[in-house]
């Protein structure tokens, strides 16, 4: 994410933009000043752009898209450019891609004697320059204008403190713009899209950078393991979940392109949710969905469905990769709890040898136990997920609403099952004192962990460790009470492709969103050059 800042010249662009990069504490370039340094490196000169285009215009427009094109790479930075620049198609469709575009406007007399002041342009010192001045202006407020995320008009001697106003229409814009209830992230931007029981689900991951090795049997091995029909306990809906990745890849290796990875349903069963068509299914969002939006996917719950997932899975498994093999992370989760059943011992290399995906090598039994007297009657239970990411750097996440545990916690509460997170010891630290809840430090180490791994809502080199309330399965064959859309009292027995227990499941989606959110912390830190 970039905020580029255009306009007329002498609307006081490169004035106006340094102030809000001070401001918003990011850094600050300029295409005109990108120019001179690639000029001025070929040639032990230092010459400026005006002197640049009067020896060759034709070089100094390929200088110009050569800056955009260096610019275009920077994120979480704002960028000054001129109208001539903005106005080039190529330029313009580069530097609008994952960007905020300010349009500043001034009225012509006033940008007019401005230039006059500095200097006119060579291209302006003529006897027409001023009717090409404003022509030039009216043509960047037919094409640029209209495309701008933020115009603000400039009037003369009420300047003072407009850089403020413009961060915060910044601010008001980002926040509307992260709303978007389907996308996560803002430089790793996630969007799944696709219903339980439409023709495919998937997701559309955009910022990945180029030359990644990726190939769909690397997102195939997360499928699997979040796949139905695989246990004695989870859903009998018999999906092969087999990606196929539609873009972003050429021989092998990302292009830098948004990558689009799609999972066809093919063993969805509408019709047994006929007969729910006019009813709500307790425990699910079939009441607020229809309270919302006036109307609902009675097949499945459409998005609210758990299948909706699979798409996480999938842009999760790219993450992970980027994860493990450019920076050394891995992320592990287990089940650590089923139906108050919980386990003590952890041996991480018996998860994958289970039903249920415990860690404990003498508890999972009785957790697979409790699960199957469940379903034998009908019912179903849930679980606790304990989550470690292992071998993250000291210094991820930011302070205040940019903290990593905050960002975690809202990614893997947007799974439709968790009710609940903590972090460390969570609440068992409201049961200890001030000396047992603290990290002591010692030769140049923490002595323990209480904390989970992160201080201040910033990582600390220790292992982040998380555990997640993961509630019972709300589709179930026991008779409970509900209401219809007309308010009418009815009873409903849900009958379908369900697990007994979703705890083993969902394992894999609390690590892709895990991963995904860790990534985009490392790619902010990175961007901000911290």
């Amino acid at each position: 994410m970039k905020i580029i800042i255009t306009g007329p010249k002498g609307v006081g662009k490169t004035t106006i933009g340094k102030k809000i990069a001070k401001l918003l504490d990011v850094p600050f370039y300029d295409t005109d000043e990108e120019i001179e340094n690639i000029f001025n490196s070929e040639k032990p000169t230092h010459l400026k752009c005006r002197d640049i285009y009067k020896i060759d215009k034709i070089h100094f427009r390929e200088l110009e898209e050569q800056a955009v094109c260096n610019l275009a790479q920077k994120n979480y930075c704002i960028i000054s450019t001129g109208g001539s620049t903005i106005l080039n198609p190529k330029s313009r469709n580069i530097l609008r891609n994952n960007s905020i575009i300010v349009f500043l406007d001034a009225e012509d007399n006033l940008l007019w004697g401005r230039m006059q002041l500095k200097g006119l342009p060579q291209f302006f010192e003529t006897t027409d320059g001023r009717q090409k001045h404003e022509e030039k202006n009216e043509q960047l407020r037919n094409t640029v204008k209209p495309i701008a995320d933020i115009c603000i008009q400039i009037e003369k001697d009420k300047e003072s403190g407009i850089h403020r106003k413009i961060a915060e229409n910044i601010c008001e814009y980002l926040a509307a713009r992260s709303s978007n209830p389907n996308t996560i992230g803002e430089i790793l931007r996630v969007t799944t899209f696709g219903e339980s029981h439409g023709e495919a689900v998937g997701a559309v991951i955009d910022g990945v950078k180029s030359g990644i090795e990726l190939n769909e049997e690397d997102i195939q091995v997360e499928l699997n393991k979040r796949k139905p029909a695989q246990s004695i306990i989870s859903s009998e809906r018999n999906e092969k979940d087999e990606v196929k990745i539609l873009s972003g890849i050429f021989e092998g290796k990302t292009t830098g392109a948004p990558i689009c990875l799609m999972i066809e349903n093919t063993n969805q069963n509408s019709q047994v949710y006929e007969k729910f068509k006019n009813t709500f299914r307790p425990g699910h969002a079939d009441f607020t969905f229809w309270k919302k939006f006036g109307l609902r996917d009675y097949r499945g719950g459409g998005r609210a469905s758990g299948r909706e997932t699979v798409a996480r899975t999938a842009a999760g498994a790219v993450a992970k990769k980027i994860l493990s093999e450019e920076f050394g992370v891995s992320i592990i989760a287990f089940a650590e709890e089923i139906a108050g059943i919980r386990g003590y011992i952890e041996d991480l290399s018996f998860i994958e040898k289970n039903a249920v995906r415990a860690a404990d090598t003498q508890k999972w039994e009785q957790m697979l136990d409790a699960v199957l007297k469940a379903k034998s009657e009908g019912d179903s239970v849930g679980g606790i997920v304990k989550l470690i990411v292992k071998n993250l750097s000291a210094g991820i996440g930011d302070p205040v609403f940019g903290k990593l545990d905050s960002k975690l916690a809202a990614a893997i509460m947007s799974i439709g099952s968790v009710k609940g997170i903590e972090f460390g010891e969570g609440f068992l630290s409201t049961r200890l004192t001030g000396k047992e809840n603290n990290d002591e430090m010692a030769d140049g180490k923490f002595l323990s962990n209480h904390c989970g791994g992160i201080l201040g809502g910033i990582s600390n080199g220790e292992d982040i460790v998380m555990r997640i309330a993961v509630k019972p399965t709300p589709s179930i064959l026991k008779k409970q009470h509900t209401i219809s859309e007309n308010g009418e009292n009815t009873d409903i027995s849900v009958a379908g492709q369900h697990d007994a227990c979703i705890v083993p499941r969902i394992i894999p989606v609390i690590e892709s969103m895990a991963a995904l959110t860790i990534l985009e912390c490392i790619n902010i830190n990175e961007a901000l050059g911290r």
